[in-house]
């Protein structure tokens, strides 16, 4: 009787483990750092069961046996990781993964699609851009166009529109500078940006709604977390302009602390075309930057602070005596001095100052809301100098300093985001020039609206933004009376005070279908307007940074654009292929044309003149981008752009358009040793003639298109401590081909530079 009851309890207990075998498990996979879901990440249990994560980044795993549990997760864009759970009963739990770090800078460019990267300036490329202006890094990009003012000033351009009309986005802070200039270049510092990216979809509502070209933004990478020190020394030497960078950047993490800090300067001389030195184009930069993070449990503070110093040589050519000498000069083709190589800078040169601080919070409030603040305040001097009687007269012609203040607010959860923004900005001339400024005093007031939401269906999913602005404008300052003439010639003065208000909504909605696994099709329609700028509203005077004379119009309204952007991306195992193909009409765009009849004579010299005014336009055209693994070790780059504007009210040609771009490289890759990557690369460009141009419209006709082409050769070794040592030669415009460019202002005067060989080296620790 005994053995039968013992029997039939081992059986009963047996029944009962049995009946606590299945055990289910489901949850969330999410960032660690921003608490923001994760799709398609890979769950593994052994060599049994795989299951993916769904749009709302949740898994669900069935009959799993009762005990311990491995469980490998893993996805592309996060570290791997490995968990084991003792499982007794159904569970719900959150798994974290950790963002791979990225050794260097990558830039991605998104034009008005849904998703967060469309086109990826891969680690080679962002090595071979090292110590160039943010204008010059994203010149490879197709779609992105170099406007310059001579051989030392470069600002970008997107699908034919600059300025105003292309937000910075600095360490989440709108970069406000004084860009109303062609000659004001983005004082940033590439360097201290690892993430650079153009958003046009429903995210980029929330930064404003002037981004009629673009809005790119420009964010560090995550700081490192598993060492105290660790960093980069990146050194870089130039042939033309004798000129070299250095740059060092350190970084770490001990508990809940963070830090990252870098610094970059940069030295040339004068600048040689193929033939001949350009006078007074050497520049000097000093920049350093410092973000700190402190983190613990839902909360994390980031304080960064940096400065941009720089200055830049004007060629002398560009400062003309008079009429007849424009023109003879233009017919000559180059300048009329002979100019040795000097690292002096001397007048006309500009001295800029650009200081940026910002405080942000954020809370995470659970694993789907969080809410995000910040305060910056932002400082940007600039001084212009120019000939003066008196060679010895250190005085700048033109000394501006331009202070912005923003406050921001976000709440966030896991599909919609809403917000509050507010700007203060003040400019103020600093007396003591002796020249009337360009432009007058102002207060610039903006305080907006906005919310973006996604909707997710199936393996699609359509996104829509709205935002409303206001701004308020006040602007005092003394202004010429153009249509008058005091008795001894000269022009009237009178005291301009000018009050206004803007304000309107802005919108962009979009839908993004994955067609199949390799094939995605993006549209995106978005509404955007402007506000006239002060230097569109009341310009002036003598820019002399360009070396023109502009004349503002008072009477200019809102530009308002809307823009449909189409993108397919199609990727498999041998092409990774990027076509967008864009159109927008734009009402009241505002533009500065140039008066080929009229110059204006002034004690300093005769000045082209230009001026600003209105009419309606529109913008069209086609940016592709492919990239072909021909073999194992041959690769092919291509990027076209093309973009046609024109003036619809006039029935013309609008100025400054970019011609047809074609870049193209081919690539051999091959390694040395086990530890070793190295490439050689040919680069080709070629730059069409701009055919569609009004004739006698300007001071001299578009150029004649051109072809340049690179050489490029890398070597990286990576040690057995996890460092990494490159070197990397450059022979940029190998054939020293002579060539002016049409988005060059200085092109009536001079050529564009010659040959330019590199060398630059990178250490990693």
């Amino acid at each position: 009787m005994t053995r039968i009851t013992l029997i039939f309890i081992n059986l009963f207990i047996s029944f009962l483990s049995f009946g606590q075998q299945k055990i289910d498990i489901s949850g969330k996979v999410i960032n660690k750092e921003t608490k923001e879901i994760v799709v398609h990440a890979f769950l593994k249990v052994g060599n049994q069961i795989t299951v993916l994560t769904n749009h709302q980044g949740e898994f669900h795993l069935q009959d799993l046996p009762l005990g311990n549990l491995n469980l490998d997760i893993s996805h592309i864009a996060y570290a791997s990781k490995k968990i084991s759970i003792d499982l007794s009963k159904d569970t719900i739990f959150s798994i974290e993964l950790t963002p791979k770090s990225i050794n260097l800078d990558e830039i991605s460019i998104q034009k008005v699609g849904t998703t967060n990267t469309a086109n990826t300036l891969k680690i080679e490329q962002r090595k071979e851009s090292q110590g160039k202006n943010l204008a010059e890094v994203l010149a490879d990009i197709a779609g992105v166009s170099t406007l310059k003012t001579g051989a030392t000033i470069a600002k970008p351009m997107i699908n034919g529109l600059f300025g105003n009309r292309i937000i910075l986005l600095n360490n989440g802070t709108r970069h406000e500078s004084q860009q109303w200039g062609l000659d004001h270049a983005p004082e940033i510092d590439p360097f201290a940006y690892q993430k650079i990216s153009i958003l046009k979809n429903a995210e980029a509502i929330r930064y404003g709604a002037d981004a009629l070209g673009g809005l790119v933004k420009m964010e560090p990478q995550d700081i490192v977390q598993n060492k105290l020190v660790a960093g980069s020394v990146n050194i870089g030497a130039n042939s033309n302009g004798r000129g070299g960078f250095i740059n060092t950047q350190l970084e770490g993490n001990k508990n809940n602390f963070s830090y990252r800090a870098g610094i970059t300067g940069i030295k040339a001389g004068n600048l040689k075309t193929s033939d001949y030195y350009i006078g007074n184009t050497g520049k000097t930069e000093l920049n350093g930057n410092i973000l700190l993070q402190y983190k613990k449990n839902n909360h994390k503070i980031d304080l960064y602070t940096s400065h941009f110093g720089t200055e830049l040589g004007i060629f002398q050519g560009a400062h003309i005596g008079t009429k007849e000498d424009i023109f003879a000069r233009i017919a000559y083709g180059r300048p009329f001095e002979n100019y040795d190589f000097s690292y002096a800078i001397t007048a006309p040169k500009q001295t800029v100052n650009h200081q940026l601080a910002k405080l942000g919070y954020s809370y995470q409030i659970d694993n789907n809301q969080k809410l995000e603040t910040y305060y910056s305040i932002q400082k940007n001097h600039r001084r212009e100098y120019d000939l003066r009687r008196v060679q010895s007269d250190n005085t700048p012609m033109a000394d501006i300093v331009l202070t912005t203040q923003q406050l921001e607010a976000v709440y966030k959860n896991r599909n919609t985001k809403i917000g509050v923004f507010g700007s203060l900005q003040i400019n103020n001339n600093t007396s003591g020039t002796g020249t009337t400024p360009i432009i007058p005093n102002f207060d610039n007031h903006n305080v907006a609206l906005f919310a973006s939401h996604k909707i997710n269906y199936g393996r699609h999913y359509a996104e829509i933004g709205a935002r409303y602005d206001y701004k308020y404008f006040d602007a005092a300052g003394y202004r010429f009376a153009h249509d008058q003439l005091n008795s001894d010639g000269s022009t009237p003065q009178y005291l301009l005070k000018d009050r206004r208000d803007f304000s309107n909504f802005s919108g962009v909605i979009g839908n993004t279908l994955s067609l199949f696994q390799a094939l995605t099709w993006k549209s995106n329609l978005a509404l955007a307007w402007r506000a006239p700028s002060a230097s569109e509203l009341y310009s002036d005077g003598i820019h002399h940074g360009t070396g023109t004379y502009e004349i503002g119009n008072i009477n200019l309204q809102s530009e308002q654009g809307l823009k449909w952007v189409n993108t397919i991306t199609y990727k498999n195992q041998w092409l990774n292929l990027n076509a967008d193909l864009f159109g927008q009409v734009i009402d009241n765009y505002i533009y500065s044309q140039p008066n080929p009849d009229a110059v204006k004579q002034t004690i300093r010299g005769t000045f082209p003149i230009f001026q600003y005014q209105q009419d309606d336009a529109v913008f069209y055209g086609l940016d592709l981008q492919a990239e072909v693994q021909l073999t194992q070790n041959w690769d092919y780059l291509l990027s076209f752009s093309s973009v046609r504007a024109k003036n619809t009210t006039k029935n013309s040609y609008l100025p400054y358009i970019p011609a047809d771009r074609v870049q193209q490289a081919i690539a051999y890759n091959f390694l040395l040793r086990d530890n070793n990557s190295s490439y050689i690369k040919l680069k080709h460009q070629y730059q069409a003639k701009q055919s569609r141009y009004e004739a006698n419209s300007d001071f001299a006709a578009p150029p004649a298109g051109y072809h340049t082409f690179d050489i490029i050769a890398n070597t990286t070794w990576k040690t057995q401590q996890s460092r990494t040592i490159s070197l990397l030669l450059s022979i940029e415009n190998m054939f020293n081909t002579a060539y002016k460019d049409y988005l060059d202002r200085f092109r009536y005067y001079t050529h564009s530079i010659g040959r330019n060989t590199a060398i630059k080296i990178n250490y990693t620790f």
